[in-house]
């Protein structure tokens, strides 16, 4: 960074970084929209939306397209098999309720309330998973299983801000049932952004006790996935072995193009 006192500038100052931060905003929330258009590529899309989000908050701005192909391409296919997954499981358990409602009030029928009731925890379990996964994704290289693993588990663990995070899906789906036009133009252009550099935040606070101190800053060091499977399972009193075994050694999922770099240095 230039000097401030020879540049008569200071890059520093509050008002121009805001500005550089609502440009980033807008070309992310563009290129998420874009990617998000096939349907099939939503999941990568969230990972490459958290990936860069995450960038930018620990400093490293002004690399949108970089950062978010990138990602893009590392996680796609893994990211696109989740999604799929979570697809199917919101489909059948959206038209579960569906069902169910529809009997209650035609019917009558009792029976159909425990299960309506049954359905909707499942579902709401099933957003809880979702919300987590790709913003795990985005940070460590894992198997899928033990993502959704970690995500579920994460999501109960850091309930407080799973309903801080359920909450702006409601705020958005407000915003798009009160005027659909403005709200598409609003999100299009910078919304999504904005409110994946939120959720980003939300998701690096979740992550930091499995995180060194140095990568909350700079996104170079290796964290190790049986860290994070360890602690969660010490948190929801799983002694299960063989469960843990399943958790890979490896590295963080956004590092490991940087790390062939910081090799070169040492």
């Amino acid at each position: 960074m230039a000097d401030n006192g020879e540049s008569g500038m200071n890059y520093d100052n509050i008002f121009i970084r805001m500005l550089s931060r609502v440009g980033d905003a807008m070309l992310l929330s563009i290129l998420f929209v874009l990617s998000c258009v096939p349907i099939i590529t939503i999941g990568a899309a969230f990972t490459s939306l958290y990936y860069t989000a995450m960038k930018g908050i620990s400093g490293d701005d002004g690399y949108i397209w970089k950062f978010y192909t990138r990602s893009f391409k590392q996680n796609f296919k893994q990211a696109t098999g989740m999604w799929l997954l979570f697809l199917v499981a919101f489909f059948i358990l959206s038209v579960d309720i569906w069902f169910w409602m529809t009997q209650w009030k035609a019917t009558g029928n009792v029976i159909a309330k425990p299960f309506l009731f049954v359905s909707v925890v499942l579902l709401t379990l099933a957003v809880m998973t979702f919300t987590y996964t790709f913003a795990l994704q985005a940070k460590f290289d894992n198997s899928w299983k033990v993502q959704l693993r970690n995500a579920f588990l994460m999501s109960i663990k850091n309930f407080p801000m799973t309903l801080l995070m359920l909450l702006t899906y409601l705020v958005i789906a407000w915003c798009f049932y009160y005027d659909i036009i403005i709200s598409i133009i609003v999100y299009v252009v910078i919304g999504f952004g904005a409110v994946g550099y939120l959720w980003a935040y939300i998701m690096l606070r979740c992550f930091k006790p499995y995180l060194p101190e140095e990568d909350l800053h700079a996104h170079d060091e290796s964290v190790l996935l049986h860290e994070v499977d360890k602690d969660l399972d010490e948190e929801s009193g799983d002694t299960d072995n063989d469960a843990e075994q399943t958790v890979d050694d490896a590295p963080a999922n956004d590092t490991e193009t940087d790390a062939a770099d910081e090799s070169a240095e040492e």
